[in-house]
């Protein structure tokens, strides 16, 4: 890499343009997710591994792991507001206690 950079530092003005020019698409890093996007509970859903329905995700998510009020509203958010969840935080919450969760578990 280093011998690389001293060509391109040996190279004219022009030619430097050009070298930045080609490497710029593997310099520049692609954009972070964001790290909040609050979503209603349906779009998490697609996420969860089987797609169960949104019942099923409060009771034995939400309700089950008390560190997911860090990334969802109020359990009971009240008559005509939906339960949100900041999208990016919970799939990766949820990647990483897929093996704690039993996927299987009917909806009583």
């Amino acid at each position: 890499m280093s011998a690389l950079l001293e060509l391109i530092r040996e190279a004219p003005p022009e030619d430097r343009k050009a070298a930045a020019e080609m490497l710029k698409p593997y310099l520049i890093s692609k954009p972070a997710e964001p790290e909040e996007k609050w979503v209603p509970l349906e779009e998490l859903r697609q996420f969860i591994p089987g797609h169960k329905a949104k019942a099923w995700i409060q009771l034995f998510i939400l309700d089950a792991y008390p560190e997911t009020r860090k990334w969802s509203t109020a359990p009971f958010p009240g008559k005509g507001r939906s339960i949100k969840v900041n999208l990016p935080v919970a799939k990766k919450w949820i990647q990483d206690h897929i093996s704690e969760i039993d996927w299987n578990q009917p909806q009583p």
